[in-house]
């Protein structure tokens, strides 16, 4: 991961296709039916729990690093904690790396990472990673055009794990080279205001996305919001439930490998494609989705 004078500044940082047609749409609150609409209920439920952990925003035991003291090139977190993070670090990037059981949560206190190579945040192994925006604080994040080394961590905050992101500050994400969010697995935006814009995908959560009470604005030349794998446990699925959200897609708005459920939120979309594409079923419900 970088030049050989690059590795040696390094040090680790240890710390306690079925388009969407009207046909296809099934009101929440109509024509669906009672029993429709209970059993859509229990779906939702059955597909995206939101722990306590997700909704942590108060730090623990906390460790603060100040990027503008740090010196390195990256700074390492190679163990679980509760990490705030704050100023500005240029041509670098914070690199997750601990046990595959271990929880790492990161604060965003008005933190601007701008990345040299590849992603400005980069998990490459965790049970889970929290990213809680800190109220008051406004925090960017921006990759490199470049990603040589980095060829199958696309984005410019990625996640080999579960990603969660709440909190009541701010954060943009540009995404120079491809996408501007994604996780292997899921990822849950429980709060805040969240600007991408990115040259792939806005936000991707292979295994799934969940949007709750968050505003959320994404410019892509791709899709918007987009998931990829199907399967048991609700694979695929693309839930909003709360929030405001603009979609500007060169492609779909969203795109859903599985369902996709919308209720009680206002979501504008503008798309080259389709406003919102799903291989499995949509359950969208009125006035949540822009005609």
């Amino acid at each position: 991961m970088g030049s050989a004078k690059g590795d040696k500044m390094k040090r680790r940082y240890r710390g306690t296709g079925v388009l969407l047609s009207l046909c296809a749409v099934f009101f929440l609150t109509a024509c669906a039916g009672e029993g429709a609409g209970e059993k859509q209920e229990e779906t939702l439920q059955e597909v995206f729990q939101v722990t306590r952990q997700d909704e942590v925003t108060e730090p623990q035991e906390l460790q603060e690093i100040h990027l503008d003291d740090w010196k390195e090139e990256s700074v390492f977190l190679t163990e679980a904690g509760d990490f705030w993070i704050s100023g500005s670090l240029e041509e670098g990037q914070i690199v997750v790396d601990a046990d595959e059981d271990e929880l790492v949560h990161l604060y965003l206190a008005g933190a601007n990472i701008s990345s040299g190579r590849g992603p400005a945040i980069v998990v490459e192994e965790a049970s889970k990673v929290i990213v809680t925006l800190v109220s008051g604080t406004e925090n960017v994040l921006s990759d490199s055009p470049d990603y040589t080394g980095y060829e199958e961590r696309q984005a410019c905050l990625y996640s080999v794990s579960d990603l969660t992101i709440n909190g009541d500050g701010s954060l943009r994400v540009f995404g120079y080279h491809e996408d501007g969010i994604r996780s292997k697995d899921r990822v849950k935006l429980l709060g805040g205001s969240i600007e991408v814009q990115a040259k792939g995908d806005g936000i991707r959560g292979s295994d799934g996305i969940l949007v709750r009470e968050t505003a959320l604005a994404i410019q892509s030349e791709q899709n918007g919001l987009r998931t990829a794998n199907q399967g048991a446990g609700g694979k695929g699925v693309v839930e909003i439930r709360g929030g405001t959200i603009s979609l500007i897609a060169g492609r779909n708005g969203i795109y859903a490998a599985s369902d996709l459920y919308m209720r009680d939120c206002v979501c504008s979309v503008n798309a080259v494609e389709e406003k919102a594409r799903t291989e499995g079923t949509a359950y969208i419900a009125e006035g949540c989705l822009n005609q």
